[in-house]
């Protein structure tokens, strides 16, 4: 009888590719996990921009309310309340009411923004990072907790910190 030479793979490499195949997805689903967190933390980015961007047009539609003084002053250091209606109602209280209901988009698109009020500063500003009545410019800060495992800081282009902040400074 003549022997016939074997033909295809042995046990040991189809194993051997699993291995390796499983390794690969693996790869790719924990790259898929950071992509989608990183997404997330994009798209909460870019409704503070859009949220800063909307309060500073707000405070610039009245500028005579920036005195310390005025009862109606859009300035805050904590997020104000939040309107629940009204907000096209438009009334003597126009320009509270515009806080109010921005207030309320912020509640809306900013994860906990209640949680971290707090740290929610909109204020005339001399220097970046400081509030004084005699500023020339108008700083907002906004915050949100961050989705998983934290924020992305620019500093070390890591997720590391549960609490995101967005600051914008303008002239008015």
């Amino acid at each position: 009888m003549r022997s016939v030479g074997s033909r295809g793979f042995s046990l040991l490499e189809v194993l051997v590719t699993i291995l390796l195949t499983a390794i690969g997805i693996l790869g790719m689903v924990a790259m898929q996990g950071k992509a989608i967190q990183y997404t997330q933390d994009s798209v909460e980015r870019t409704h503070a921009v859009m949220l800063a961007n909307e309060l500073m047009e707000i405070i610039r539609s009245s500028p005579s309310s920036l005195q310390s003084s005025a009862d109606d002053s859009p300035l805050f250091d904590s997020l104000p309340a939040g309107a629940t209606t009204g907000c096209l109602a438009i009334d003597d209280a126009l320009l509270q009411t515009q806080v109010a209901c921005w207030a309320a988009r912020v509640r809306m698109l900013l994860p906990d923004a209640d949680k971290v009020s707090d740290v929610f500063v909109a204020c005339t500003s001399t220097t970046p990072g400081t509030c004084h009545d005699d500023g020339a410019a108008i700083e907002i800060r906004l915050a949100w907790s961050a989705a998983n495992e934290g924020c992305l800081d620019a500093a070390t282009e890591d997720l590391d910190n549960t609490l995101c902040t967005y600051t914008f400074r303008s002239q008015i």
